[in-house]
């Protein structure tokens, strides 16, 4: 752990060109590319880190009266163990002040509902969202944070003001979206404290590999003779809509999928097992899921996923409610 730095962190006022942290235990810095300085410092601070103290060198003046924030991200190890401090930020003002704003949130996969580690969560500031898809190709976010094991992100000390907020599943660690890499809409924020919103990941509608439901269920001959049924229960301004398909889903696997037209849909004779349920609003009315297109600025057709369980036993027939 950090025992103290020079000057202590969150500090205002800041005129000097050194930076000195120091830890309780050896450590080293295993991957420089973690380290990020928000807003960017040109030329790239240098960074040294050396027995239990890590030093940071700023080689140019700093931007005055702005919040500076130094994320390692995992970057610091400890040398026997190679144990990370985990997020760590120093936190600095060449100002009066500290900025305050916090904005944090989940990231997950638009489908499977998984929660994502290790996705870029980006903001950029005074940005208009139209030019979106050529920022996110071309421009590196004036912030941004990696979500944790629980697909958690957290930013702290963000000035107030607009900002586009987005994510990505960087697979090639370039710091912008490339094709066919997972990817949100974006979401114009306005900060004035503390913000929370989660971000839903997609694959863009063309770079995606269409899957053909089945509107059919049938077991196969060889499959036991175990069967159950299902009375699936919807409120009415679902029903009346008739936009929307429901899937029957096992494990990842869509099994069967129903338009939902009334109030009641029943499922007979589906094997006996533990299922779950999802359901998405067809707009289009071309009978299959569409994902989104950010240039265009298109979201994808929502998906609506339940977390209880349909457990199907055999000869009885069960009510499930969709509230």
């Amino acid at each position: 752990k950090i025992i103290y730095s020079q000057p202590t962190n969150q500090s205002v006022k800041f005129t000097g060109k050194k930076i000195a942290l120091h830890f309780d235990e050896y450590i080293q810095i295993k991957n420089k590319l973690e380290i990020s300085f928000f807003p960017e410092i040109k030329p790239t601070p240098k960074i040294i880190a050396k027995g239990k103290s890590i030093v940071i060198e700023l080689l140019d003046d700093l931007k005055p009266n702005t919040t500076h924030i130094i994320n390692f991200n995992n970057s610091i190890v400890d040398i026997n163990e190679s144990n990370p401090l985990e997020n760590f930020q120093y936190v600095f003002s060449t100002g009066e002040i500290i900025d305050q704003c916090q904005l944090s949130g989940g990231v997950f996969d638009l489908k499977s509902n998984l929660k994502t580690q290790g996705a870029v969560v980006g903001l950029f500031k005074n940005k208009l969202v139209e030019n979106f898809d050529s920022l996110i190709r071309n421009e590196p976010p004036d912030y941004f944070v990696f979500t944790n094991k629980n697909g958690q992100y957290h930013f702290s000390n963000l000035e107030s003001g607009n900002y586009i907020l987005y994510a990505t599943k960087d697979l090639n660690i370039s710091k912008n979206y490339e094709d066919g890499e997972p990817v949100s809409m974006p979401q114009e924020i306005t900060l004035k404290n503390s913000h929370k919103s989660d971000i839903s990941l997609f694959t863009e509608n063309q770079f995606l590999k269409k899957d053909s439901l089945n509107f059919s269920y049938k077991k196969e001959e060889k499959d036991p003779i175990e069967v159950g049924s299902v009375n699936m229960n919807f409120k009415k301004e679902i029903y009346e809509t008739g936009k929307y398909i429901g899937e029957i889903m096992l494990n990842d696997s869509s099994i069967f999928c129903f338009y939902i037209k009334s109030n009641i849909v029943r499922i007979d004779s589906l094997l006996t097992g533990v299922y779950s349920f999802r359901m998405f609003e067809d707009v289009n009315k071309n009978n299959t899921w569409d994902s989104g297109n950010i240039k265009n600025l298109t979201p994808p057709e929502a998906i609506k996923t339940f977390n209880e369980k349909i457990d199907v036993k055999k000869d009885w027939e069960i009510d499930f409610f969709i509230e």
